[in-house]
């Protein structure tokens, strides 16, 4: 008798052999698949051309220069010019003209010291000119002297000091990039301009005659007014870090500042014999950040002032230098230099007006701070003329922008600067 038939394994071993896939199923699981290797390929182009295509532009249009900004030496970056193999015409760049200096007398014989400059990135090239500045339109003529002080036009020049030292001849220093001070003779008459050098002779000097001082706290010299030649001076002031104060009338004298030999404490010294004999006095305060600023009108009363990192403190004669008393009137500066430190590495000076009264400058750090004393004790802030201010033989110039000139430093009048000339 057979076996009876098992249908439903029949049925499912039927089933399995007749089993149709999914299609649908198929199909979105390839196009999945398919999108995968797009993205894929894309990828590898995309990486490929972050490597090649800035060879390629490279090629055509040359590699690009980062922009970079150069030192500033009027806030003491340091200096470390890298020259390029071919420099741009002075042309792409911007130029500058800045007054560090002036002298003489008004209203004709004023003359000034300006660093014509073009602003070129790494490069800032430089040309200091000696030119005509006078109030009213300046006279159409080229410099007095071109290229003075610096041995390249990268050379960085501090400390800039010009000064008459004769009717029709001018001395004009500074420091080169940090070393040793430089000077230079020059006429008005066009006649070629001369290093300054230290003579080894002795000449008679007379009462008109000035002294000058050819390096930093170094030996002073006499200048005769007639020639304009140098004499080395039999006595100097018995003191440390000497320092001459310029711009002072020939009437007062010859006054030094500097510090005591055995105690470094400030110390004044004055003669009234060019330089025969010297009265040196000893402050009675600790060494500031500098030696005293001086100012005097007739060498009888002077006034002294000694910076330290928190203020100011002044000290005045009125026997001509031989005692000294503390004026104890605080004097009051406006808030950004009264912190801490804040007086350090400023442009300060003082004047003595033809009327006594005194006026002190400091440089702030967008603008100048003036303050006037009428009494010579107390001191105000005061609107000023705008820049830097040096004592002329007759008057004052303020060394801004624009530069102005003064006869009693109280009224100013604009004044104008001759040509100059852009530096090669």
């Amino acid at each position: 008798m057979r076996p009876d038939l098992d249908f439903r394994t029949l049925r499912a071993q039927i089933e399995s052999a007749t089993w149709m896939p999914d299609f649908s199923l198929l199909s979105r699981r390839a196009g999945r698949v398919r999108r995968r290797d797009r993205m894929a390929v894309a990828g590898a182009l995309v990486g490929t051309l972050a490597v090649f295509a800035p060879v390629a532009l490279a090629g055509v249009f040359g590699r690009p220069t980062p922009a970079a900004l150069g030192p500033n030496p009027d806030i003491g970056d340091p200096w470390s010019p890298q020259p390029s193999a071919s420099a741009p015409a002075s042309g792409t760049f911007e130029s500058t003209r800045t007054i560090r200096a002036a002298a003489g007398d008004l209203p004709d014989g004023v003359v000034a010291a300006v660093d014509v400059c073009v602003e070129v990135p790494q490069a800032r090239r430089c040309n200091l000119q000696v030119v005509v500045l006078r109030d009213g339109s300046a006279q159409r003529r080229g410099p007095f002297l071109m290229d003075a002080l610096r041995q390249s036009p990268l050379d960085k020049l501090d400390h800039i000091e010009l000064a008459r030292i004769s009717p029709q001849t001018f001395m004009l220093s500074g420091e080169v990039s940090g070393g040793s001070r430089t000077s230079v003779k020059f006429r008005l008459d066009d006649k070629p301009a001369t290093p300054v050098i230290g003579p080894e002779t002795r000449e008679a000097l007379g009462p008109a005659d000035r002294a000058l001082q050819l390096a930093q706290y170094g030996d002073l010299f006499g200048v005769r007014q007639d020639t304009g030649g140098l004499s080395l001076l039999v006595d100097q002031p018995p003191m440390a870090r000497r320092s001459l104060v310029g711009d002072l009338p020939v009437a007062a004298g010859w006054w030094v500042t500097g510090a005591d030999i055995h105690s470094g404490a400030p110390a004044v010294a004055v003669s009234t014999d060019q330089g025969r004999h010297w009265q040196a006095v000893t402050l009675p305060a600790p060494t500031g950040i500098d030696a005293p600023t001086l100012a005097t009108l007739d060498g009888v009363t002077a006034h002294a002032f000694i910076r330290y990192s928190k203020g100011i403190r002044h000290f005045r004669t009125r026997d001509g230098g031989h005692t000294w008393q503390e004026v104890t009137t605080k004097i009051e500066l406006p808030a950004p230099l009264n912190n801490d430190g804040a007086l350090n590495g400023r442009a300060f000076g003082v004047l003595a007006r033809l009327d006594r009264s005194l006026v002190l400058w400091v440089q702030g750090d967008s603008e100048i701070a003036y303050l006037q004393s009428i009494d010579g004790e107390h001191f105000e802030i005061v609107a000023g003329p705008g820049g830097p201010l040096d004592a002329l033989d007759n008057g004052y110039a303020s060394l801004g922008d624009p530069p102005r000139l003064s006869l009693d430093g109280r009224n100013w009048q604009s004044a104008t600067l001759s040509a100059t000339v852009l530096p090669d």
